[in-house]
């Protein structure tokens, strides 16, 4: 069976977003609530916003008498992380002072970063807090549907704020005889493993992977004991390699793409949002990267990230492996 990645997924929703809105585009000019409900949730939820979930996506925010926002995205921490302001189809998006009341969105919520959508045209405005308005804009069109989804996973990508990679607060739990052993459950079983062996060291018992490795989609930060690192990950062709930091995690899966893959493209934004590319020809003017050859080419992989980041971008990364490389997850051993 073809699995599609992320990037995939949202290409094609957005396909169908632009379809809708050129079939439909009467209804949505001057109707609102419709260009919301048809052409803007269906692109939260592909990039992994609960609009079902309040604590997540908080639908019509009211911010004292004269501010409202139309959606405001809270973190995983459940703190504002950035607003979603809506307009019918074909509104002129810097028309009737929309960039003040985004500032004044800016500075009631403390966020950094304020989208304005009519579905189809969308400008996001980044480092309000440092006085910086100028937006990016882009458009879905035929010619522009793979751009433009590059653009919301590099901005807009719940992932961003934590979604995915810690367990939100308020979601009901996997039923317990469906759900995998939790990190602590993991980490606890391991440590007791190593216990036994370090005291019989002629007699180690090989640990069970299900039980020792973790999906990297699964690993909780939070969890982990002060100063944890992991120790080793498993590569999607099941190859299992020793690891001391979490930057270790990011190149292996690095590695294993470039290895396998020789038509990503360069340069390759990055998932963390910082506006950088992950790939580049180019050494990056600020923060560590480290030198790989690419086709022959020299290439530069960025690694100033933070240990979120990294699996963040680990996972990113995962979408450019061939599926026919593909025979287990990435996982780690801690």
């Amino acid at each position: 069976m073809l699995l599609l990645s992320p990037l995939a997924t949202l290409h094609r929703i957005l396909r169908g977003v632009h379809a809708n809105a050129t079939a439909n585009a009467g209804i949505f000019q001057k109707n609102e609530a419709a260009t919301r409900a048809a052409l803007i949730e269906p692109v939260l939820r592909a990039l992994g916003w609960d609009t079902a979930n309040v604590r997540m996506v908080e639908p019509e925010k009211s911010l004292g008498n004269e501010l409202r926002v139309d959606y405001l995205l809270n973190d995983v921490a459940g703190k504002p992380y950035l607003v979603i302001e809506a307009k019918c189809l074909g509104s002129s998006l810097d028309k009737y002072g929309y960039v003040g009341k985004i500032l004044g969105y800016a500075l009631s919520l403390d966020v950094q970063t304020v989208c304005i959508t009519d579905g189809i045209h969308w400008h996001i405005h980044s480092n309000l807090q440092k006085g910086k308005a100028e937006p990016i804009t882009f458009t879905l069109t035929e010619q522009a549907f793979l751009p433009a989804a590059t653009q919301l996973i590099q901005w807009l990508d719940a992932a961003h704020g934590g979604h995915g990679l810690m367990p939100l607060p308020g979601y009901e739990p996997v039923s317990p005889e469906k759900e995998p052993p939790s990190l602590i459950e993991a980490t606890s079983k391991t440590a007791t493993v190593r216990k036994v062996s370090s005291k019989q060291p002629k007699k180690k018992k090989p640990v069970t992977p299900s039980l020792d490795f973790i999906d990297l989609a699964r690993v909780q930060l939070l969890s982990l004991q002060p100063g944890q690192k992991p120790k080793e990950i498993r590569l999607p062709n099941g190859t299992i390699k020793p690891i001391k930091t979490w930057k270790d995690i990011l190149l292996e899966v690095c590695h294993f793409a470039l290895a396998t893959n020789p038509r990503i493209p360069v340069p390759l934004l990055d998932k963390a949002g910082k506006k950088c590319f992950l790939f580049s020809a180019q050494r990056p003017a600020i923060g560590s990267s480290f030198v790989a050859s690419y086709n022959n080419k020299q290439l530069f992989i960025y690694t100033n990230y933070s240990a979120a980041s990294c699996i963040a971008n680990a996972l990113y990364v995962t979408q450019q492996i061939p599926q026919n490389q593909k025979i287990a997850t990435v996982a780690v051993r801690f």
